[in-house]
C-alpha cells in the first residue's frame, strides 16, 4: 500500500513546524486548530480526562462536535522511551505514524481498530518533538478480558454459550490475521476491545504502533502472539477454553494444523516462562 494511497482520506495541514493529518469524514475546526497548537492548547479548549496508560504516553478522553454530532473521542501523546529512543525517531517514522499507518492497514484487509479522527506531530526534518493520534471512542465496546467470568460457576447457560462464542470467533479472527501475514506488537487482551452487533462478535484492536504486515509471518512472532493471549489467566477461562481458541484459530491455519501437538506444546511452555517471569517481577 503506497503512502498516496493511505493518506487519500486524509487533509493535510500545517503550521510553522507542526504537521497533522486529519479524516476528511471528521472535521472539526476548533478541535484541529487546538492539535496544531499543542497538547497545551488542547488542555485549554477541551475538557480533557486522563487515564492510566504506560509511562512512555499520555492519554486523554475528551468530547469533540463531528458534523453536529457530539462524539467521544482519545487523544494519545507517545514519549520517548529512552535517550536511545529518541535518537531513533531521528531516523525512522514516529510512534504515531506506525500506529496510524498499521491501522489503517488493518482496516484495508478487512479487520477493525478505533478510527483515527486525526494523527501528527511537531519537529523539524530531523528531530521530532512531539507525537500523537486521535481516535474516535468504539462505542458499545469493552475489552475482550471483560466478558471472561472470574469463576465458571458465575455463568448461567447463555452466558456460558456468548462465553464460548466469543472464544472461538477471536481464535478465527486471530487466526485470518496471522494467515495474512499480519502481526500484532501486544496481543494481551487489554488491547483488543469486544462488542456484539446483531447477534455477530466485533473485534478492534488497539496500540497498534508494532503491528506489522509481512509476506509470511515469521514463527517466532506468531508464537509471540499466540503466548500474548494465552497469558490471561482466570478461573472462568479453562484449558477445554483455551483449546477452543486454538481449534478455531488452527481453523485458518491450515499449514500448521498437521503440527498442532508441537505448537501447543511450545505455546504451554512460552507461556508458563513468561508467566514465571511475570511473577518473580512483582
Amino acid at each position: 500500500m503506497g503512502d498516496e494511497n493511505l493518506y487519500s482520506g486524509f487533509e493535510t495541514i500545517r503550521r510553522n513546524n507542526r504537521t497533522i493529518y486529519v479524516n476528511r469524514a471528521f472535521r472539526n475546526h476548533s478541535l484541529e486548530q487546538a492539535l496544531l497548537g499543542g497538547e497545551r492548547q488542547l488542555q485549554q479548549q477541551f475538557e480533557l480526562s486522563r487515564f492510566e496508560s504506560s509511562k512512555f504516553a499520555r492519554l486523554y478522553k475528551f468530547t469533540a462536535r463531528f458534523g453536529g454530532v457530539d462524539r467521544r473521542v482519545y487523544f494519545k501523546q507517545y514519549l520517548d522511551r529512552s535517550a536511545w529512543d529518541f535518537i531513533k525517531h531521528i531516523f525512522r517514522r514516529s510512534r504515531a505514524r506506525r500506529a496510524f499507518e498499521a491501522s489503517l492497514m488493518l482496516a484495508e484487509r478487512g479487520f477493525q481498530a478505533p478510527v483515527v479522527i486525526a494523527m501528527g506531530g511537531c519537529g523539524s526534518a530531523f528531530i521530532k518533538l512531539e507525537n500523537f493520534i486521535v481516535t474516535l471512542e468504539v462505542e458499545g465496546a469493552k475489552p475482550i478480558y471483560q466478558f471472561i467470568a472470574d469463576k465458571p460457576e458465575q455463568l448461567t447457560k447463555e452466558q456460558r454459550r456468548r462465553q464460548r462464542s466469543l472464544i472461538r470467533t477471536f481464535g478465527r479472527i486471530v487466526g485470518r490475521m496471522h494467515a495474512g501475514g499480519i502481526f500484532h506488537g501486544d496481543l494481551r487482551l487489554g488491547n483488543v476491545l469486544a462488542r456484539q452487533n446483531g447477534g455477530n462478535w466485533q473485534f478492534f484492536f488497539l496500540d497498534n504502533e508494532r503491528t506489522r504486515k509481512f509476506r509470511q509471518l515469521p514463527r517466532c512472532l506468531r508464537l509471540k502472539n499466540l503466548v500474548q493471549v494465552n497469558m490471561y489467566r482466570t478461573e472462568g477461562l479453562t484449558n477445554t477454553d483455551r483449546m477452543r481458541f486454538f481449534k478455531a484459530y488452527l481453523e485458518e491455519n491450515q499449514e500448521i494444523e498437521d503440527n498442532w501437538k508441537s505448537w501447543g506444546a511450545k505455546l504451554s511452555l512460552r507461556t508458563n516462562l513468561r508467566l514465571g517471569r511475570s511473577k518473580s517481577i512483582s
